[in-house]
């Protein structure tokens, strides 16, 4: 069954903070640096729940109102170039007297990023595709809702 958007947004709740947050975790004991990884995850959070409307409605424009699965990475990479571009947007954040958004040091790198991002997204992606389906049955016939 396609998600819905209320079953989009409690997917990305709940996966952001089990699996998310132990591997934001992971990186805050590598980067040395807690604040910037739990930032970096809360702006995904609340991007994505932004991001979710906007993908609920370009989606119901399909025919069978389905993506693929190479579409659903197509958006995390777009999701992850629009994050990226507001933690850089210099001009945004000097007109609120800030040097970047609150929490991420102006010292991240974008390997820093694609590193962290990219390993949250491919292991939730992966497990939306695989072991959710089959673990949680109720979750795939409900468009994504647990609730």
């Amino acid at each position: 069954m396609t998600p819905t958007l209320w079953g989009r947004w409690q997917t990305r709740l709940l996966l952001l903070s089990t699996v998310g947050l132990l591997i934001t975790l992971g990186f805050g004991v590598l980067f040395g640096n807690w604040v910037t990884p739990l930032a970096l995850l809360g702006y995904v959070l609340l991007l994505g729940l932004v991001w979710d409307v906007v993908y609920q409605g370009v989606q119901s424009l399909r025919w069978d109102r389905d993506w693929p699965p190479l579409f659903m990475a197509a958006g995390g990479l777009l999701e992850a170039l629009l994050l990226w571009g507001l933690v850089k947007a210099d001009v945004l954040w000097a007109g609120l007297g800030l040097t970047g958004p609150p929490g991420v040091s102006p010292e991240l790198t974008l390997m820093q990023f694609a590193l962290h991002y990219g390993t949250v997204f491919v292991v939730m992606f992966s497990l939306m595709l695989g072991p959710m389906r089959v673990i949680f049955l109720q979750w795939r016939f409900r468009g994504g809702q647990f609730f």
